[in-house]
């Protein structure tokens, strides 16, 4: 079934919000063993893209535990100690510190899944489309540029074919000429179709819109406010008093950057459907960064510190649970279902 680009971003922000906002390794170890049944659901079976994902979090955990053991060298529970004249690698190595760098290691290996999960089951033209259209010419110029290296690999890989079949073998420098003069040609080529595409489709670089005087009006005013807000917040005492300017000149740009956007004219061929589905998972998602960034109840044990001596972690059943709002997807895509993406 599918599943709307926004209740995917929502869901990414959930995830996102789950990993930073706390430190405690039982919740990024749940969180953690999601994301990778979810990535064992949506990878095409026999592919290797797992294996070397797996790989690659194995190596960013070890090194990020290794590296917080070398620097960090508090705690009272010593595993083992090197002799002191050892450089930089002398000294006592600590439980405690072993257990802070694993805590890093799981937030990074989570964030690097939620956005491996996101390239795949979203396509760029989708996420191109939550530009505002304000934004529009940055929107084509990203697109462009995030499809540009994979389409050069292609072409690169199919010069080198041909010219394998022709006899011709990379052993020195001078043998990747007949490889790069192609690739730049059929990089010109590929220029100067993408430009006629856009010219046929009535994309230009200058527009004759211009700019409402009200908006160049909203635009001084929420720049004015920032600028009230920071000042303001430097020379007074009283908490928050400057964030209400800046929340307020920033939530006007915004407003006044979408309220640009809708002058502007533009097509969609194909309108993607949100069903009853990505309102659940919206919801759902919605509902779990709530508990995590606002509800007091059981916040207490999000902030984990195992120095300087090392206790076991609290652990809330509800912001537990809640996490489990990541695998809301998993039960309505099919297995594999994006095996010909």
């Amino acid at each position: 079934m599918k599943i709307h680009t926004i209740a995917w971003t929502i869901w990414l922000s959930t995830g996102l919000v789950i990993l930073l906002s706390n430190r405690n390794p039982l919740y990024l170890l749940i969180a953690d063993l999601i994301l990778i049944i979810f990535q064992i659901w949506i990878t095409p079976a026999g592919s290797r893209v797992f294996s070397a994902t797996l790989r690659l979090g194995t190596t960013i955990l070890l090194l990020s535990t290794f590296l917080n053991m070398v620097i960090s060298r508090f705690g009272e529970t010593v595993l083992f100690r090197l002799p002191d004249s050892i450089p930089l690698l002398g000294g006592p190595y600590t439980l405690e510190s072993m257990i802070y760098g694993l805590t890093n290691g799981l937030i990074l290996i989570g964030i690097f899944s939620l956005f491996t999960i996101l390239n795949r089951v979203v396509s760029v033209r989708s996420l191109m489309r939550l530009i505002p259209q304000a934004f529009h010419p940055v929107a084509v110029i990203t697109s462009i540029a995030i499809t540009f290296i994979p389409a050069s690999q292609k072409q690169f890989q199919a010069i080198r074919e041909a010219q394998s079949i022709r006899g011709q073998e990379v052993k020195k420098i001078k043998d990747w000429l007949p490889l790069i003069i192609p690739m730049l040609i059929g990089g010109l080529e590929r220029a100067m179709q993408i430009a006629e595409a856009m010219t046929a489709r009535g994309f230009t670089a200058q527009t004759d819109q211009k700019p409402l005087r009200v908006e160049k009006i909203a635009l001084a005013v929420g720049l004015v406010l920032i600028l009230l807000g920071w000042v303001l917040d430097l020379g007074t005492q009283r908490i928050f008093s400057g964030w209400r300017f800046i929340a307020l000149g920033l939530l006007l740009l915004l407003s006044l950057f979408f309220a640009s956007g809708w002058r502007k004219r533009k097509t969609v061929y194909t309108k993607e459907p949100w069903t009853l589905v990505s309102s659940l998972i919206s919801v759902l998602t919605l509902t779990t960064n709530f508990i995590f960034l606002f509800l007091s109840a059981g916040r207490g044990t999000l902030n984990y510190d195992p120095y300087p001596v090392l206790r076991l972690p609290e652990f809330s059943l509800l912001h537990g649970f809640s996490i489990l709002t990541l695998l809301t997807p998993l039960f309505f895509i099919k297995e594999n279902q994006f095996d010909q993406d």
